[in-house]
């Protein structure tokens, strides 16, 4: 009988508990098939607040098939809104794919989400 107690305390927890970010470290991770190959899209910001007004520097890594990139996008710090967006492009060619991912980004101290994803030129929407 002392099983059941138990249990019922690690479901109240669980459910109690916000939800964890991907990957456990505030990043994006992302993934997605395009022209048949896998592509791995992992975004990662500052975990101290920015000061408002201010640039904050995210690391775009992404990754296909054993071959990878980074490189950084500088996103502006809105006053007065609890996050801040910015729009990037990224080529894949660095992977072999010929094509552009169109990202919306959104960032929050010690939090980064990607919020869509459009591969083009085709308009094909990924997220």
């Amino acid at each position: 009988m002392l099983a059941l107690p138990a249990l019922c305390l690690a479901l109240l927890l669980a459910t109690a508990s916000p939800p964890a970010q991907a990957g456990g470290d505030g990043c994006s991770h992302d993934s997605f098939v395009v022209d048949r190959q896998p592509v791995t899209v992992q975004i990662c910001g500052p975990s101290e607040a920015a000061i408002r007004g201010s640039g904050v520097a995210l690391i775009e890594s992404v990754e296909s098939r054993g071959t990878s990139f980074s490189r950084t996008v500088t996103l502006d710090v809105l006053a007065g809104s609890e996050y801040s967006r910015t729009i990037d492009d990224l080529p894949l060619g660095r992977i072999g794919i010929e094509k552009s991912l169109h990202l919306t980004i959104r960032y929050k101290a010690g939090s980064v989400r990607l919020e869509h994803a459009l591969l083009v030129p085709g308009a094909i929407a990924l997220k």
